[in-house]
């Protein structure tokens, strides 16, 4: 006999490894060697094997017999044990958290006996008992497992329901999923909930009188009991037992399982047609019924779970076993096989064709299983992830190995080392043996009335009225935004509104969101803004740096990095959160695709810590960027990453248009799949959900709101407490102290130079680098335009709140009821709309749409309608490609405010309450510090480009929001601010690397406070002479050396001391001389360049709008290709790898459009058009109706591409205005910087 292969029965006893500090398993198939040290933490078994006996191969060798509940001290015990390993699983061991957590749950066993686990504890625990369970092959999709947390339920019918509920989600039409339910823990052992049965579907076996079996002969005893408790089944073969249930100790009652809550599947043979007229059909989920959860000294008494089958489990055990359905010779003879001897292997044969048949008809009817090899080999892998991870991997060869193939399976050659670790999953007495019954006549079944499906409807359809409200108590969605603006948070609410229709839903931001809950979601959505060029916010750093290390974790353990590139890439500050290589892809245009996992193709993929979670990632940004919505690129990916399921792919909403239309679809469509992945879809009107909820603009009605007189006499005192509380951040009061025009008087333009005192607050620090953000207060001219024109009975000055008329659903029925709507404080109308809302942003589609109902001219009703109408076509159009070209060119037109809309349609009679609640809130304006705090302590300066112009087709003046406020300041006035750090844009912490800083225009703002920090630093250090400091080299650019040099004697000076050592400056419009911009004097300086960055390992910053920070990067690029003599690829590569070593610093404010750029390029689309004018009838008509409206409207809403539609449409216009409009210059628009 081969001794090596009696080895690998790792049921030897022979030498306890108990004894032993680590224990080698070897594979005798492939010759490597593992080391288990797992097995210290093994807790003592109630009959162990001995030197003298192996028990593995007992069917129940730990059984929990008897119901007496554990003694106090040995559930303290555990219980300390399992909070341990929860808090360090969760990374919080021994923190004040863990102590806590540790002192509540031990007064709660010394005063009552036992304790509460929480939801997120419950599932680690039932998830790492399934990890740990021995006997199990399966287990590497531990981590997937979903938990339905039923301990709320009392009688049978709570648990019938959450039953059907739990078999409905795990079939999910055939795509298995594993789940468990756990009903309420034993108390005191007379109070138990059991399911009788021990799997949720089995089928009957009926005993004849002459001894046999019609059915399942395993099921004989139990098919008895179920008959005394009253049931009949109907004799066959494969009749469903029904569900025996019992609550709270009280006597067992039954139900039979509703169809469809019972998949099965019928047999057939891909090659011998006789096998489907055998009539053999399996039930598709294997949900075990009859184990207990232990955990954390608490013992779950009923907690049903399930995976999927394994074929052999059907096709070899429960068709072919002597003791079940014993099909072995019926086949064998189908077949034509000898059966009279053993020498024919009639058996094996046999065998295989019916496991051959079981995987053929699982596959066909699209129903989740695996073959015995498959599993092998997943559970050899699952074995290696398990000593990495934690050191071992309890097993007991002697159950794992499949029944059929032995040595052609991979675990037959492995070792393996059988203990018991705790959380587990343990075998308990059947529930007949132990209970104690109320009514004997219940147990004879005389006091038990007969229940079948039809007689149960009631309670059906029970569970039908009560799904959703059943689903929200199991299915939790969870909202995270992140956003510097307030629109993510907008969004979040409203995708909040439509989810908590269906589900258990909240919204949080990041920064508020507890991470140790991640693995725990069952359903995450994530709305996430992108800062500038590829940031996150500032309330969503640390959600972004948590799943950046553990994503980086996660790829190391998996050994990926040596695979491929990882994106999940960590500067080497830890301040700072690097985006932008998840936007190394181009933009996704394409129909979104449903990326719901699917388990047959998914079921050997190793956990990941995130296995469980299923979500979809609504990404916010400006296209003006490079880096467009990288935030939410990076969250999508590092999400993957952990293991997370897709549900759908990353959606974009663009600032520059069509954000709205975007976040709809976005919406509408994950909500119709979540509903479909959680198998509510049926019972939720989706049509109605998305309708009434996902756009709130087109269900706002008059009298949902009312506007009320306040408690209050005066509106808020302190405007930065108001704006803190409306924002969710310190807002601090600054004072204006003056400002400085920073350009000659001949100059028709103006920039100035900001001075705040900070007052000394403590909460106010920063870098040079660093933003400071300002809410701005509208111009009061527009203010009064507005109060003019809306219907509104009491004085705009008089102190308001805002009611909400909602229906609450309660035990009486559905009452309504006004409450407050909370998204402004009490105050003014005329207060809000100066301070707090939104009024000069063009109001959105549906703004349009909603305005339109309160207009007394049918004309004016269907003009505002079908504006907004020609504005969302515009966005689908866009979307799909279709004339992108020109309806873009009309997207950078210029836009009217609310005032302007109001005015242009005179009959328009606004409620005060539409604008309180749907105009957007007032968003912030940011600008790069230009001082440093040590050499102007207690002072902020700010550099400021004032922006306004006269808008050549309407004739209105128009000005920067915040600029033209900041210019009318007057000494000591308020002016609200917060800090936003930019870590990714600070100077070097080695002060001897030298350093470029490219800037033209106000792009020079942050180095400023650069070249003032160094100033400083050098006096301090005693060495005005330079010595241990890099150089300085600032390229700027403007029009004209002597109407536009910002800071030119300030740079001098700077150059003088030392503090910059050279200035270099390109003038665009310089009488006699060539245009030149910074990116040329780089490149003729290519030299000096090469060599700072690369020779000397400097940083090179730039600031000011995307279009010069793309060109800026190019000309690095050519410059490294042709000073360093390596490819352009070769040159790319290394301008990213600057990037990745945070030297090569962006700080990106949008696109500027200035008058010539866009009259060229509406000049060259023109020639475009002109040469192939393939648009549409249909996009002719609506370029020319937008048109007509809007120029009879007066709003100034001039398309870019008019001149098209004047040829096309309207030869008057060819005639009369096609020179004059298309010569017209667009005014200068600088989005989405808003620094104006």
């Amino acid at each position: 006999m081969d001794t090596s292969t009696e080895r690998t029965r790792a049921g030897s006893c022979a030498v306890s490894p108990y004894r032993q500090k680590h224990v080698n398993l070897h594979n005798f198939a492939t010759g490597s060697q593992n080391v288990d040290s797992l097995h210290h933490n093994a807790v003592t078994c109630e009959a162990p094997c001995s030197e003298r006996r192996c028990r593995g191969s007992i069917l129940t060798p730990s059984n929990r017999t008897g119901s007496l509940p554990r003694p106090t001290t040995e559930v303290l015990k555990q219980a300390k044990e399992f909070i341990q390993q929860y808090y360090a699983h969760i990374g919080r061991a021994n923190t004040d958290a863990h102590a806590s957590r540790l002192a509540e749950v031990t007064a709660c066993i010394e005063t009552t006996g036992t304790y509460n686990l929480t939801e997120a504890e419950l599932t680690f625990g039932a998830k790492l008992a399934w990890r740990n369970a021995s006997r199990c092959i399966g287990r590497i999709q531990w981590s997937k497992l979903q938990l339905f947390d039923a301990r709320n339920v009392r009688n049978t019918r709570g648990m019938l329901e959450a039953i059907c509920k739990h078999l409905l989600y795990a079939t999910n039409k055939g795509n298995l999923r594993s789940a468990i339910t756990v009903f309420p823990s034993r108390t005191d052992g007379h109070h138990d909930y059991r399911v009788w049965n021990t799997t949720l579907i089995k089928y009957a076996g009926y005993q004849q009188e002459d001894g046999t079996v019609i059915g399942d002969p395993a099921s004989v005893e139990f098919t008895k009991i179920c008959q005394k408790l009253g049931w009949k089944g109907s004799g066959g073969r494969f009749d469903i037992l029904p569900l025996v249930l019992q609550a709270n100790g009280e006597d067992p009652e039954w139900f039979d399982i509703p169809e469809e809550c019972a998949m099965e599947v019928k047999l057939s043979h891909p090659e011998f047609d006789w096998f489907a007229e055998l009539g053999l059909r399996w039930y598709a989920v294997p949900a075990v019924s009859n184990m207990i959860l232990d955990v954390g000294g608490l013992e779950f008494t009923a907690c049903p779970f399930n995976g999927w089958y394994m074929s052999t489990e059907i096709g070899a055990r429960n068709l072919c076993d002597t003791n079940r359905y014993n099909l072995l010779e019926t086949i064998a003879s189908k077949i034509g096989l000898d059966t009279t001897s053993n020498m024919t292997l009639w058996r094996d044969k046999a065998l295989v064709e019916a496991n051959v048949a079981v995987l053929h008809s699982f596959q066909k009817a699209q129903v989740t299983i695996t073959d015995h090899h498959s599993a092998s080999e997943s559970f050899i892998t699952h074995m290696k992830n398990e000593q990495q991870a934690r050191g071992g991997c309890p097993a007991d060869w002697v159950w794992i190995v499949p029944p059929m193939s032995g040595s052609a399976c991979q675990v037959f050659h492995q070792e393996m080392l059988y203990y018991t670790l705790k959380p587990s999953y343990e075998y308990q007495e059947p529930a007949w043996k132990t209970h104690l019954w109320r009514n004997r006549s219940s147990e004879s079944g005389q006091g038990t009335t007969k229940k079948t499906f039809k007689e149960v409807a009631e309670a059906v359809r029970f569970v039908a009225r009560l799904m959703i409200r059943a689903l929200s108590k199991r299915f939790k969605a969870t909202i995270l935004y992140a956003t510097e603006t307030g629109r993510s948070k907008n969004y979040a609410e409203r995708i909040h509104r439509m989810f908590s229709t269906a589900f258990h839903a909240k919204v949080l931001c990041m920064n508020e969101y507890d991470v140790a809950n991640l693995e725990q979601e069952a359903l995450l959505l994530v709305v996430a803004s992108t800062f500038g060029n590829g940031d996150p916010p500032e309330n969503g750093q640390s959600f972004a740096r948590y799943i950046m290390e553990k994503a980086k974790k996660e790829e190391r353990k998996a050994d990926k990095i040596a695979r491929r590139n990882s994106k999940v890439e960590l500067a080497p500050t830890t301040d700072y959160i690097s985006c932008e290589k998840f936007c190394d892809q181009p933009v996704r245009i394409a129909p979104r695709k449903i990326l719901r996992a699917n388990s047959v193709t998914s079921m050997d993929e190793p956990s990941r810590p995130l296995s469980a979670v299923r979500y979809s990632v609504f990404g916010l940004g400006s296209s003006a960027y490079s880096n467009f919505c990288a935030f939410g690129h990076a969250v999508d990916e590092l999400l993957e990453v952990l293991g997370a399921e897709r549900l759908l792919e990353i959606t974009e909403g663009d600032e520059l248009g069509g954000q709205e239309i975007a976040f709809k679809n976005w919406a509408q469509e994950i909500f119709k799949v979540a509903c479909e992945t959680f198998c509510i879809g049926s019972d939720v009107n989706i049509d109605n959900v998305t309708a009434s909820v996902g756009m709130p603009d087109a269900t706002w009605a008059a009298e949902k709101y009312r506007v009320t007189a306040a408690d209050y006499q005066a509106n808020p005192a302190d405007l930065s407490r108001t704006l803190s509380d409306l924002h969710g951040r310190m807002v601090l009061p600054f004072r204006f102290n003056s400002r400085t025009n920073l350009l000659n008087p001949l100059s028709r333009r103006s920039t100035i130079l900001v001075k705040l005192n900070t007052q000394d607050q403590d909460e106010f620090t920063f870098e040079p680098g660093d933003h400071v953000a300002i809410y701005p207060t509208n111009d009061k001219d527009l203010v009064e335009r507005i109060l003019r024109r809306i219907a509104y009975e009491k004085s705009p000055d008089t102190v308001v709140k805002v009611d909400r008329h909602e229906a609450k659903v309660t035990e009486l029925g559905t009452v309504r009821t006004w409450v407050s709507h909370d998204r402004l404080p009490p105050c003014s109308l005329r207060y809000a709309l100066l301070h707090l809302l939104d009024i000069t942003s063009t109001p959105s589609p549906m703004f349009l749409k909603t305005l339109s109902l309160h207009a007394r001219s049918p004309l004016e009703q269907k003009q505002l309608s079908t504006l907004g109408e020609l504005l969302e076509e515009h966005v689908r159009q866009r979307k799909t490609d279709k004339g992108s070209a020109v309806y873009d060119e009309w997207l950078y037109s210029s836009f009217p405010n609310l005032a302007e809309i109001l005015e242009a349609f005179p009959t328009l009679r606004v409620p005060a309450s539409l604008l309180l609640t749907l105009l957007p809130l007032l968003r912030p304006r940011y600008y790069s510090i230009s001082s440093s705090p040590e050499m102007y302590p207690g002072e902020v300066h700010i550099t400021v480009a004032v922006v306004q112009y006269k808008s050549k087709v309407s004739g209105a003046v128009r000005r920067g929001v915040c600029s033209t406020w900041l210019d009318s300041l007057n000494d000591n006035d308020v002016v609200p601010v917060f800090i936003r750090k930019a870590p990714s844009f600070r100077m070097p912490e080695d002060q001897t690397a030298p350093m470029i800083l490219v800037g033209p225009g106000t792009g020079i703002a942050p180095y400023r406070s650069f070249w003032q920090q160094r100033q400083h630093d050098r006096e301090a250090a005693g060495q005005p002479e330079g010595g241990r400091f890099g150089d300085i080299t600032l390229v700027f650019g403007c029009r004209h050396s002597k109407l536009d040099d910002l800071y030119q004697e300030e740079k001098m000076f700077s150059k003088e001391e030392g503090a910059l050592t050279n200035v270099w400056t390109a003038y665009s419009r310089e009488v006699y001389l060539p245009r030149t911009y910074v990116q040329d004097l780089l490149q003729k300086n290519g030299q000096k360049v090469y060599e700072t960055i690369c020779g000397r390992r400097g940083h090179i910053y730039v600031c000011g709008d995307a279009t010069m920070a793309a060109g800026v990067r190019v000309a690095i690029e050519t410059i490294i290709a042709k000073q360093g003599e390596v490819t352009k690829e070769k040159a790319k590569k290394l301008v990213e790898r600057l990037k990745e070593e945070n030297r090569y610093h962006e700080d990106i404010f949008g696109i500027t459009l200035t008058t010539e750029e866009v009259t060229e390029k509406l000049r060259e689309l023109k020639k475009r058009t002109e040469n192939n004018n393939k648009m549409s009838v249909k996009e002719l008509a609506a370029l020319r109706l937008a048109y007509i409206l809007t120029r009879k409207a007066g709003l100034g809403l001039r398309t870019a591409s008019d001149d098209v539609v004047i040829q096309a449409c309207s030869p008057y216009f060819l005639k009369k205005g096609r020179d004059r409009i298309i010569s017209a210059p667009l005014p200068y628009r600088s989005r989405p910087l808003q620094s104006y």
